[in-house]
C-alpha cells in the first residue's frame, strides 16, 4: 500500500508520525511524510538521517498556522496554498491512505484526501483535541486517539484508543551505561530536565532558581538537561556556579540515552513527552506550558497526576528569576530525591499508562481502513 502521513510543525506530531512509518515500512508498504518548513522539523530530520528512500520520502509544505481571527485571510491563503500541494501529491502518488498526526501541517493532507476521495484517518495524541484535529475529524473515516479522555470530543465518529507511538529506539528499554555515554557517574541519581523540542525557559529559570534549594545534593545527584538553542550556556553556567555535575545539550537525538540515565524527569506535558516518560517507567514532575491550545498540557498532566505517575506544578507558582523563588521546584526535586519508595510507586504508575505497541495499532487501523475503502 501507499501511505501519507502528515507529522509536522513540532515534536509531538513529527516523532509518533516517524514512529508509525517505521511501522508501515517494517510491513513492506510506501510511505510519503509530509512536514512543515520549521526548523523545529528540519533539524528533527537530519538528526535523525530521515533522507528518505525507495519506500520512504519526505515532502515539506507551505507553513500552515491559526492565529486568531486578525490573520484569517493569510491563514487561509497559506491552508489553500498547503492543501493544492497536497491534492497534487494525492494525484501522483494515489494513496490508499493518509493519516494526519494533528497540527495544522496535517489539516491539508487530510482536506486534500476528502476532495480525492483516498481514506483518512487522524491520531490526536492529547487528552483535548486541538482546533486542526476538530476540523480534520469531521472529514476524517476514523479517529486514532492517545488517551481515552479524548473520545468523547469526536461525536459519533469511530474512535479507537490506540496510544501514541514512541520510535523504535524509544522501545528496546533501558541502556545499561547510558549516564557513562552522556558523561555521568554511574553511581548517582539523575535528574533529566527536558522542556520539548525546542526547550523551554520557563522551566531552564526556574531550574537555575531551584539549585541553591537543592545544596545538599551535590554529591549525590547530577543532571542532564535539554535546554533549547538559546539557554544553553546560561544554564551550564548555573550548575558549575552551584556546585552540581550536569550534561547540558541543546538538542539530543539520543532521547534513549537521555531516559535511560534519568531517576526522575522534570519537563513540559505534551503527549510526546508523556508517552516516552510512560515507555521508561519514569516519576515526573510536570510543568505545563501555559499557553497551550485549550490548556491541553494540564489536562495530560492530570491523567499522570490521577495515576499517581507524577506531581503537577503549574508554570505560575514557579515565581520568577531570584533564587528565594524556587523553592518550590527544588522541594519537589529534593523529596523524590530522597524517597526511593516513591519514586518505585510512581514508576509503576507510569508503566500502567504505557502502550508500547501504538504505531502497530494505528498500523492495523490503516490498513483495515483502505481494504475497507477499497472493496466497498
Amino acid at each position: 500500500m501507499r501511505i501519507i502521513i502528515a507529522c509536522g510543525g513540532t515534536g509531538g506530531h513529527l516523532f509518533p508520525g516517524l514512529a508509525v512509518a517505521e511501522a508501515l515500512l517494517a510491513r513492506h508498504h510506501e510511505v510519503r511524510l509530509l512536514v512543515s518548513e520549521k526548523a523545529v522539523d528540519q533539524t528533527a530530520l537530519r538528526a535523525l538521517a530521515v533522507t528518505g528512500g525507495s519506500a520512504l520520502s519526505v515532502r515539506s509544505l507551505p507553513a500552515v498556522g491559526y492565529t486568531g481571527a486578525r490573520q484569517a485571510f493569510s491563514f487561509g491563503a497559506c491552508l489553500a496554498r498547503a492543501t493544492r500541494v497536497c491534492a497534487t501529491l494525492c494525484h501522483e502518488f494515489a494513496p490508499d491512505a493518509v493519516l494526519g498526526m494533528g497540527g495544522f501541517t496535517s489539516a491539508p493532507a487530510v482536506l486534500a484526501a476528502s476532495w480525492k476521495r483516498a481514506p483518512s484517518l487522524i491520531h490526536e495524541s492529547n487528552a483535548i483535541p486541538g482546533k486542526a484535529n476538530r476540523w480534520a475529524g469531521l472529514l476524517a473515516g476514523h479517529i486514532a486517539v492517545g488517551l481515552a479522555d479524548c473520545a468523547h470530543f469526536f461525536g459519533r465518529k469511530p474512535v479507537t484508543v490506540t496510544g501514541t507511538p514512541v520510535r523504535a529506539a524509544l522501545r528496546r528499554g533501558k541502556i545499561a551505561d547510558a549516564r557513562q555515554q552522556l558523561g555521568l557517574d554511574p553511581a548517582r541519581l539523575t535528574v533529566l530536565i527536558v522542556g520539548g523540542s525546542q526547550g523551554a525557559r520557563a522551566i531552564n529559570e526556574a531550574l537555575a532558581c531551584a539549585l541553591p534549594w537543592l545544596d545538599g545534593w551535590t554529591d549525590r545527584a547530577q543532571f542532564v538537561h535539554l535546554s533549547g538553542p538559546h539557554d544553553e550556556e546560561f544554564v551550564r553556567e548555573a550548575y558549575a556556579a552551584n556546585g552540581f555535575t550536569a550534561t547540558v545539550m541543546s538538542f539530543c537525538n539520543q532521547m534513549e540515552l537521555a531516559y535511560s540515565a534519568a531517576d526522575i524527569v522534570v519537563g513540559r506535558a505534551g503527549a510526546g513527552t508523556l508517552t516516552e516518560i510512560a515507555a521508561f517507567g519514569l516519576p515526573a514532575i510536570l510543568i505545563p506550558y501555559p499557553f497551550a491550545a485549550a490548556d491541553h498540557q494540564a489536562h495530560n498532566a492530570r491523567v499522570f497526576e490521577r495515576a499517581g505517575a507524577a506531581r503537577l506544578i503549574r508554570q505560575a507558582k514557579l515565581g520568577g528569576h531570584h533564587a528565594e523563588k524556587g523553592e518550590r521546584l527544588g522541594e519537589a526535586i529534593a523529596t523524590l530525591l530522597a524517597d526511593d519508595a516513591q519514586r518505585r510507586r510512581m514508576s509503576d504508575a507510569a508503566r500502567t499508562l504505557a502502550v508500547l505497541d501504538a504505531e502497530e495499532r494505528i498500523a492495523d487501523l490503516i490498513e483495515q481502513h483502505a481494504h475497507q475503502t477499497t472493496t466497498h
